[in-house]
């Protein structure tokens, strides 16, 4: 009698995945309506999630970083319900999870991939949200998931099976216990931590990832810094699910509003997860501003050139952008005054070593005599650099309006002006026209160390609408060159993008 080899025994990875395409379908996306199948990255995360060794799981941290829109919440809103459920393969009796994130909003996203998942096979009935107290919880026969935001203290007396905190790269500063908080409520169930999300540039987030413990795995889908933004290469490397779980066109469209914007640092951010920062960038990265320089850039003749000016006081410098219209020739020159401090004692101060020094020697800074920069010396440096070229615009903080006026009537000068402000109206376009010149190498220019060294001091901010701000990177930071890039960038763009009205004379 022939032998019968018995079949292999599945994996619990296997069992799961099973499950999920029996019960659940996907409720949205491009793959909506079929049937829950992992793809392989998700499955090599469920795998390391639920290898075992025999004294508890092999892995106690699971890390699963990956882009935006690649179906992680709806994964592990599918985990959390396969140990919820009594039909599943991984279900738990009075299994109990929490969910943590920095805000609530955030708290939100994997609960509501879980309603939407029981919803869309009508079988809402089973999971019960409860909202009080806020931000609430999810119950399911005997088994819960609290919802949790930031705050340490909803970690602290917890046992908890397994612990979810999503969009760790946007962990606060403030909040950098929370990782510890909810990993110390695993110890009486013996349980796991899952932490998700973009990388962000939280300093806990990203050494965890780099040098993770033997009892920590990471699932990392994500573009290295140096990596070409823009290149689809790079999009496939960093987004393991493209054209099955996030489509290429909506890629495409994103990484072209990014083009549009001036900046692709959200973009690498969000949808390629690059470890930068979301809410502070840098107004330009140097290789974009390294491909404006060229060796001897000339002006057209008579072109007409577009002033930014950003006005210093005893401590700051006063600036100055030139911007030829059509050329896109720039050029900058900046003065402090000399009465209190040399240059060298002066870049000692402000904690930028001999720069100051090194950019007077270059021909692109001045001293003045007296305690605050004197305009009456300035404004002949800033002429002279113009050459023959007229005036079309000068833009200049509102703030010091009078003071700007003052100085021109005494110079004789009569220059149109147009004031600015520094806000999220003005400041915010101003930065995008900035960026959109660069990207698309509509402007050159002399390598300026100057300008380079107040860009490496400046930060944009960005608020929670997406406006961006100017802003210093630390206390004695001084960005006086950048604020006057940026006003004579936007002014130079709106130039270039004002439609001249035509007219028609008909002779009677």
């Amino acid at each position: 009698m022939p032998l019968r080899l018995a079949k292999p025994k599945k994996d619990r990875t296997s069992l799961f995945g099973e499950w999920l395409a029996d019960a659940f379908v996907i409720p949205s996306g491009i793959s909506r309506g079929k049937p829950f199948t992992l793809h392989p990255f998700q499955e090599d995360f469920v795998r390391a999630f639920l290898s075992r060794d025999l004294d508890g799981p092999t892995f106690r941290t699971c890390i699963f970083s990956t882009p935006r829109k690649l179906g992680k919440s709806t994964l592990l809103g599918a985990v959390l319900l396969g140990h919820l459920c009594p039909d599943s393969p991984l279900y738990i009796p009075h299994f109990t999870a929490a969910v943590a994130a920095p805000t609530e909003k955030h708290a939100g996203y994997i609960s509501t991939a879980m309603l939407n998942l029981m919803e869309f096979v009508e079988r809402e009935d089973e999971l019960d949200h409860r909202f009080n107290p806020r931000p609430g919880k999810l119950v399911l026969g005997k088994g819960e998931v609290y919802l949790s935001t930031g705050d340490i203290k909803q970690g602290h007396g917890m046992d908890l099976d397994l612990a979810v905190i999503d969009e760790t790269g946007l962990i606060a500063k403030n909040q950098g216990e929370l990782i510890t908080a909810f990993f110390d409520a695993l110890a009486t169930k013996d349980g796991q931590l899952i932490l998700t999300g973009t990388r962000g540039d939280s300093p806990a987030y990203n050494e965890l990832i780099d040098n993770p413990d033997k009892r920590t795995h990471v699932t990392l889908y994500a573009a290295e810094k140096e990596d070409d933004p823009s290149a689809p290469a790079t999009w496939q490397k960093a987004n393991p699910g493209l054209g099955a779980i996030k489509s290429r066109r909506f890629l495409q469209d994103a990484h072209g509003k990014a083009l549009q914007s001036g900046s692709l640092t959200e973009f690498e951010v969000w949808h390629l997860n690059k470890p930068l920062s979301p809410t502070r960038q840098l107004l330009l990265d140097y290789a974009t501003l390294a491909k404006s320089y060229r060796d001897d850039p000339q002006p057209e003749p008579d072109e007409p050139v577009h002033v930014g000016i950003d006005l210093g006081g005893s401590a700051s410098m006063t600036a100055a952008t030139i911007a030829y219209e059509h050329s896109g020739l720039l050029k900058v020159l900046g003065a402090f005054p000399g009465a209190d401090l040399d240059l060298v004692a002066r870049g000692k101060r402000d904690m930028v070593g001999d720069l100051w020094h090194r950019a007077a020697l270059a021909g692109d800074l001045i001293e003045t005599s007296g305690s605050v920069s004197d305009l009456q010396e300035f404004l002949p440096e800033l002429i002279a650099r113009i050459g023959n070229h007229p005036v079309a615009s000068v833009s200049c903080d509102r703030y010091r309006q009078h003071e700007f006026e003052t100085a021109l009537a005494r110079a004789k000068i009569s220059w149109p002006i147009i004031y600015r402000g520094t806000g999220p109206k003005d400041g915010d376009a101003d930065i995008r026209a900035t960026r959109r010149l660069f990207l698309a190498g509509a402007v050159q220019m002399q390598r300026s160390i100057l300008l380079e060294g107040s860009i490496g001091e400046a930060d944009v901010r960005v608020s929670a609408t997406g406006a961006t701000q100017l802003d210093k990177s630390h206390l004695h930071a001084r960005i006086d060159v950048a604020q006057s890039l940026c006003l004579a960038c936007s002014a130079l763009l709106r130039a270039r993008e004002t439609v001249l009205p035509e007219y028609s004379v008909e002779v009677l």
